[in-house]
């Protein structure tokens, strides 16, 4: 006698779920500072909120995932490696209201170890810090986290008051963390 064992995702069932993470991303980067709603995404894509997230384990799972899309595509756009080109992301990003929401109540929710954005979060500080580390060499760790957390917080502020110059305070805030006598401390 053989064991059944469960079988893998079909092809079709991976590339639907795929079309329906470039629509949702696409959804929120148009939408306003409240975001869409999953009523909407479904509308977008053309099936019942029902069927979208079929595709996801929970709603909490189609957010992650929505942020997941968006960093690796962002990853293909811009070179995060350089100064210009977290600037130009960052440029790109308040342009973008509804996902930059995504993204804050999302780093909230990471505070729960249960919760599916606790994983992503780490995996991204980790990313973030082998970014800096290329950026700003080794041994410049603090200013890594710094820079981090002002991107994260500016992103915050942004939502709250749309006159915070974000990428203007970010590039005073690299200047002033890549200078000579700031990098030796």
């Amino acid at each position: 006698m053989t064991t059944k064992t469960p079988r893998g995702p079909y092809a079709k069932g991976i590339a639907r779920r795929a079309e329906i993470l470039k629509i949702a991303l696409e959804v929120y980067q148009s939408s306003g500072r409240q975001g869409p709603t999953l009523r909407s995404i479904a509308a977008a894509v053309g099936v019942t909120e029902a069927a979208v997230l079929h595709y996801f384990d929970s709603k909490d799972d189609l957010l992650v995932a929505i942020l997941e899309e968006r960093d690796r595509t962002y990853g293909e756009t811009y070179d995060l490696a350089t100064p210009d080109g977290v600037l130009a992301l960052m440029e790109h990003t308040i342009g973008t209201p509804g996902l930059v929401k995504l993204f804050v109540d999302m780093s909230a929710a990471a505070a729960d170890p249960q919760h599916p954005a606790h994983r992503f979060m780490r995996r991204r500080s980790e990313e973030l810090a082998d970014l800096g580390a290329q950026m700003l060499g080794p041994g410049h760790e603090w200013q890594t986290r710094v820079l981090v957390a002002a991107m994260d917080g500016l992103q915050l502020q942004w939502l709250r008051d749309p006159t915070v110059d974000v990428v203007g305070d970010l590039k005073r805030l690299y200047r002033a963390l890549t200078a000579d006598d700031v990098r030796e401390t």
